[in-house]
């Protein structure tokens, strides 16, 4: 998206790999090309929060750490308010521990 690779370590691949949700895609490449069919319901959904993070993740793991920052500092921002509508507290607990893991690879 917006990078070239870079080479992070096995310890921080890991970290991101574990904050990974259960049902999610392999890859970066597969996580975007998901991405449009959550999106149906609109970006403001629990399910749409969860599936961008797994996206970060994915992007940090594999290296494209300028895509990965990017992102979760957009998702971030999106989960507090989707938070605000849906009163599910774990997004932002989940961005947040996301965004951890992917500046701490950066």
């Amino acid at each position: 998206m917006f990078d070239d690779r870079v080479e992070i370590s096995e310890n921080a691949e890991a970290r991101l790999r574990a904050l990974l949700s259960e049902g999610a895609p392999a890859s970066s490449a597969g996580a975007f090309a998901s991405l449009p069919a959550l999106l149906v319901d609109g970006d403001d959904t629990p399910e749409a929060i969860h599936a961008r993070i797994d996206l970060a993740l994915l992007c940090a793991a594999e290296g494209l750490l300028d895509s990965a920052l990017y992102q979760i500092d957009e998702v971030t921002k999106d989960a507090r308010r989707v938070r605000d509508t849906s009163g599910d507290d774990t997004i932002v607990e989940r961005a947040d521990a996301a965004r951890e893991a992917i500046e701490e690879a950066a």
